[in-house]
């Protein structure tokens, strides 16, 4: 998803406080440590993994939440050890009678036979997933939950600690004009007109026979191109390809 928004699978990661905040009991979160290069001392491997160990300390912090780390092997950084121990803590807590009810978020078809064998088990699987998760995959759960940018993008962080994303819904809202905004673009028979200060973009638009409407989107560490960009995602406001045409100079500066 990120890839498709922002053009990098790694402009963002989940943020596990909110994906936890659901009524779930428990949450199993798998990840994996980068793996020791060849011919790299055990020092430098140490300092260079340091940051990843204490993401996964500030996330084995939160309340229910659990995590279980495998490594990355070869010049992809591909996981080895994780798809595995997440298959294995499943079915046991399966065949243990832990769950009646299980959310696996995930999108690879490699999970089918670990879903066909919980359904079987009698467990209520949901699957949620990203847009492109197998179409095995999503038929071999019981029910399935679209990941999606629109309505989860408070799921989504740049440090892992605060949400990159809050939006507000579309308002009525007085004229630009009252907060000092001066500066319009007409486009598709719609007028704009913006801020970006702090973080904080808001964003105004006039079909000339309806009152202003607003909307504001918290993106705390992002620039301003990406706030566009993820305000298009929520709202389909077409802003993007504007760009900075209808900010204030000094707010875009």
């Amino acid at each position: 998803m990120c890839k498709q928004i922002f053009g990098g699978e790694n402009a963002y990661e989940p943020l596990i406080s909110a994906i936890a905040a659901g009524s779930y009991h428990k949450v199993f979160y798998y990840d994996a440590v980068p793996g020791r290069d060849h011919g790299e001392a055990q020092a430098a491997y140490e300092a260079r993994v340091r940051p990843d160990h204490e993401r996964f300390a500030k996330i084995r912090a939160l309340d229910r939440v659990h995590v279980a780390l495998g490594y990355t092997v070869g010049p992809n950084r591909r996981q080895k050890g994780v798809d595995v121990q997440l298959a294995v803590d499943m079915m046991t807590h399966a065949f243990r009678g832990n769950l009646t009810r299980a959310t696996l978020f995930a999108g690879d078809a490699d999970f089918v036979p670990l879903l066909r064998s919980l359904v079987g088990e009698g467990v209520h699987v949901t699957l949620w997933h990203p847009p492109q998760a197998s179409e095995d995959l999503k038929a071999a759960a019981d029910s399935t939950r679209l990941f999606q940018f629109a309505s989860d993008h408070h799921c989504l962080s740049l440090d892992g600690q605060q949400s990159g994303f809050r939006a507000i819904g579309v308002e009525h809202s007085r004229w630009p004009e009252d907060e000092g905004i001066t500066r319009f673009t007409e486009k598709d028979g719609f007028l704009y007109a913006g801020r970006w200060d702090g973080g904080i973009l808001d964003v105004w638009r006039h079909d000339k026979n309806t009152t202003w409407r607003r909307v504001s989107l918290s993106a705390p560490g992002a620039d301003l191109e990406t706030a566009l960009t993820a305000l298009d995602a929520i709202h389909s406001w077409g802003v993007k390809d504007i760009g900075e045409a209808f900010f204030e100079p000094a707010a875009a500066a």
